[in-house]
């Protein structure tokens, strides 16, 4: 049950999606049902115009496949949060009762006899009690944290290889290989709306149907976003890669004419303790240590817009550190991340070989030209993705 409250997000999940085999979609075609809405974004995988997405969506890309999924993507945080857990327990059980006694001590009568280690002691013994039963929850987290990681050491990524426009899903218990074409893969992206005690919330989902023809069944992939802006990010990187062989890691223009191209540690797909460097180069930088003012005095930097100089300009970044015990959450996720993953199957591993050139599949003719109408219809006519699609004759 634990393992399931504390399943980190970006996991593929593999539950009960649209249907797809008596309702064929189409690209650009919208489905309404109940409270949630869904935009399918293929088959035929079309031009969309969305920006591409980080590429720590992923956990290894080359000049054949992509794979998506295998990371420790947000374990960091995990470690975070079980350090305030931590704290909970140590607050609970110590400072409360100190605090307590205080109070007690200065605000009691004079003719009342109160001796402050007296009360600290019996307080101790209470609240550290009290405390115990925090273990629970604590321990729940704690199992869920490293029941994933052994779940994630056992999953297999979803592999897209570009020179065989392919697709391969391998089951992660019985071990087999379901390998697909790319252009046949049933993409959407879904939002769907929630009424709670505390009000509306809405949730946000990039689905992916793999169809098993075989054995008449469609293997689902439903990988859960914090907006539609992340669910079209994350399938445009795949398709920019497919169709393009654009890599996620590409530099922006605009970035790279500013310097700012992200190399070594910062191009890692997966969090470990490396992050706390980066994240402390981060804020060496919005901390303005390395803005280029420091030959100016504090009346220039105020005249040219400067930030004021500060003795200790990252005392709340590692104030932050110290509460969360330093750099325990990021060893935690080397840990998670050491913990590796399956190794493929020989089948897999063949299928995953680079091919020569002229042996690479090539897009269909139909795919050609939908994509050829639909980007002439949003980047000339202005065209949302639903209008080009439909201009294309794709629904």
């Amino acid at each position: 049950m634990f393992r399931n409250v504390f399943k980190r997000k970006n996991k593929v999940a593999t539950e009960p999606g649209p249907d797809l085999r008596s309702q064929r979609p189409r690209a650009g075609e919208i489905r309404v049902g109940g409270l949630s809405e869904t935009l399918f974004l293929s088959p035929l995988p079309v031009y969309t115009g969305q920006a591409q997405s980080s590429r720590r969506n992923f956990s290894e890309m080359n000049d054949t496949y992509l794979e998506l999924g295998g990371n420790n993507r947000g374990m960091v945080q995990q470690g975070k949060m079980l350090a305030a857990a931590i704290w909970m327990v140590l607050v609970t059980a110590f400072v409360v009762p100190v605090l307590i006694s205080i109070w007690l001590a200065v605000g009691s009568p004079p003719e009342i006899d109160i001796r402050f280690f007296d009360i600290v002691g019996e307080g101790v013994q209470v609240f550290a009690t009290g405390a115990f039963f925090l273990i629970i929850p604590f321990g729940a987290y704690l199992y869920g944290m490293i029941s994933s990681v052994y779940e994630d050491a056992k999953t297999y990524p979803v592999r897209f290889n570009r020179q065989r426009r392919e697709v391969c899903y391998v089951d992660p218990k019985t071990h087999r290989v379901l390998i697909v074409p790319w252009e046949s893969v049933v993409a959407w992206v879904s939002s769907s709306q929630g009424i709670t005690s505390y009000g509306a919330t809405r949730q946000y989902t990039l689905g992916m149907g793999l169809e098993d023809n075989e054995h008449d069944t469609v293997q689902f992939l439903l990988l859960p976003q914090p907006s539609d802006t992340h669910s079209l990010g994350m399938w445009t990187s795949i398709r920019n890669y497919m169709e393009e062989g654009q890599l996620v890691d590409a530099p922006n223009p605009l970035l790279a004419a500013m310097g700012l191209i992200p190399t070594g540690d910062r191009l890692k797909p997966y969090e470990g303790l490396h992050t706390f460097e980066i994240e402390r180069e981060d804020a060496r930088a919005m901390g303005s240590l390395d803005d280029g003012g420091d030959h100016l005095t504090d009346e220039q930097r105020e005249r040219y817009g400067y930030t004021k100089r500060s003795y200790w300009p990252l005392r709340f970044w590692y104030l932050r550190r110290v509460l969360v015990f330093w750099k325990m959450p990021y060893m935690i996720a080397e840990w998670g991340h050491r913990k590796g993953r399956p190794t493929f199957p020989e089948q897999v591993q063949a299928w995953s070989q680079p091919l020569p050139p002229e042996q690479w599949a090539r897009p269909s003719a139909a795919l050609v030209k939908a994509n050829q109408q639909v980007k002439h219809a949003m980047d000339k006519n202005g065209s949302t993705f639903v209008e080009a699609c439909k201009a294309a004759g794709l629904h």
